[in-house]
């Protein structure tokens, strides 16, 4: 089944996961904040004993819902997000990580994403389902507390900070995505303006004038100065401030330390402060790798591919006469 064939639920519906259905999750299918994938609540008491579903992972989440595991683009589990290289990533048959008391909490993106605006990124989230009816009074019971639930002396001002910093966030791991994707592309530019970056061979030699020579000589230049600009965007996404060996962790201890729980903290104005101005330099890693690849990666292979083109047409001209 495709998802697209999957009509939009209505509210959570239970997810039997094994065939005497003793255990069920709970799963929205297409909702406002993710229409294009589905949303998983495991309750902490399927990992205890005596249902134990210790080795559950997300492609049997997946084939219980119907639909083919092979069509994960990628997911987010705990604020960290995972991408499905070809449905044939090993992560999809590895055990969900487990806090005990606590559910697991999944997004799942089956169908390919539209191109988003940087601004609806970060609301893209806003809304999320509420948990199902009897579920955040069973975690309570075993010692957790369900994701979304207000710690006791949250005000309603730390609430809304806290949800601007969960939709900052969310934000984020989408503009994330996007940059995955971005660095993929940034790599397969390089490599084909490497392999245009060359000498000319014996024949194209003798075919050329000294303006042919000329020309080629300014490629190779413009392909040497956007293989240098395209690495420094690939520098920046793998080691600049926005990833791991940058301010990363830092909010993402955050996130999974208090947004999570929904527990104010001492400071939580400047760290929404902080959130968003974060938000916004990762839109302008992506802004920035893409106008690189648009600009010089392209222009750049466009010039070399256009003189190469002129001397083959002089190459095949000579042939003919000969």
């Amino acid at each position: 089944m495709l998802l697209a064939h999957r009509p939009p639920s209505v509210n959570w519906e239970p997810l039997p996961l094994d065939p005497a259905a003793r255990a069920a999750a709970w799963v929205w299918f297409r909702p406002a904040i993710n229409p294009y994938g589905i949303l998983f609540v495991i309750p902490p008491e399927l990992f205890s004993e005596p249902i134990a579903l210790k080795n559950l992972s997300l492609r049997q989440l997946i084939l219980a819902t119907g639909l083919v595991g092979e069509r994960v683009l990628y997911w987010s589990l705990n604020g960290l997000n995972f991408e499905n290289t070809g449905g044939n990533s090993p992560l999809m048959d590895q055990p969900l990580p487990i806090t005990p008391g606590n559910p697991v909490n999944l997004s799942v993106w089956i169908e390919p994403l539209p191109a988003l605006q940087t601004d609806a990124a970060a609301s893209m989230f806003a809304g999320q389902p509420s948990l199902p009816s009897g579920y955040a009074p069973a975690i309570a019971a075993a010692g957790g507390m369900a994701a979304g639930s207000p710690a006791a002396g949250a005000t309603d001002v730390d609430l809304q900070m806290i949800d601007g910093i969960e939709s900052c966030w969310n934000g984020i791991i989408q503009l994330e995505v996007r940059i995955g994707s971005i660095r993929k592309e940034l790599a397969g530019n390089i490599s084909r303006l490497n392999s245009l970056n060359r000498d000319l061979n014996s024949d194209e030699r003798r075919t050329c004038d000294s303006k042919d020579i000329q020309a080629w000589v300014e490629a190779r230049r413009w392909l040497r100065d956007s293989i240098s600009t395209l690495s420094r965007s690939v520098k920046e996404i793998d080691v600049g401030t926005t990833s791991g060996a940058g301010q990363r962790h830092k909010f993402l201890e955050i996130y999974q330390k208090y947004i999570v729980p929904r527990i104010p903290f001492a400071g939580l104005r400047q760290s929404l402060n902080e959130f968003e101005a974060h938000r916004k330099t990762v839109q302008n890693v992506l802004a920035s790798a893409q106008a690189n690849i648009a600009r010089s990666g392209r222009e750049a292979e466009q010039r070399a591919n256009a003189v190469l083109a002129r001397i083959s047409t002089k190459m095949r001209s000579i042939r003919r006469k000969d």
